[in-house]
């Protein structure tokens, strides 16, 4: 005897349930990556990317999932071997602090666990600690 009630499905991002509309819609095949309708449309974006972003300067796109992008956030903005502090209130943040670490980031991690809310005077006083060692510019 089974307990399960409907179709099973992945929820990610979840918990969605995914329209039956929306599935139906999905079920063609791939666009072509290398020319066509969706070739046109990535070239297309550039310029806009450029004026959202503010700048004349090239425009780097990410085909990624989400630990790609930060991944490229990570990379861009902290150089190995500096220092960060990673607050985490749960998985998310502690996936955080270990892309980092991989990178060679040297990572302070500041975890309230996943029952714990956010505890300011911590994070606060951890703040106050790294400006007083001189590693936090304030």
């Amino acid at each position: 005897m089974t307990l399960s009630n409907g179709r099973p499905y992945l929820a990610i991002p979840g918990p969605s349930v995914v329209p039956d509309q929306v599935l139906q819609a999905m079920h063609r095949p791939s666009p072509d990556i290398y020319e066509g309708a969706l070739f046109d449309l990535t070239h297309s974006l550039v310029p806009d990317l450029r004026s959202v972003a503010r700048t004349q300067g090239d425009v780097a796109m990410y085909i990624s999932n989400g630990h790609g992008v930060w991944e490229a956030a990570l990379s861009n903005v902290v150089a190995a071997k500096e220092r960060v502090l990673c607050v985490a209130t749960g998985r998310f943040g502690t996936t955080w602090g270990e892309m980092a670490q991989g990178l060679g980031i040297d990572v302070e991690m500041l975890d309230f666990g996943t029952h714990t809310p956010l505890d300011m005077d911590r994070l606060g006083q951890a703040l106050a600690d790294d400006c007083a060692a001189g590693a936090l510019r304030a």
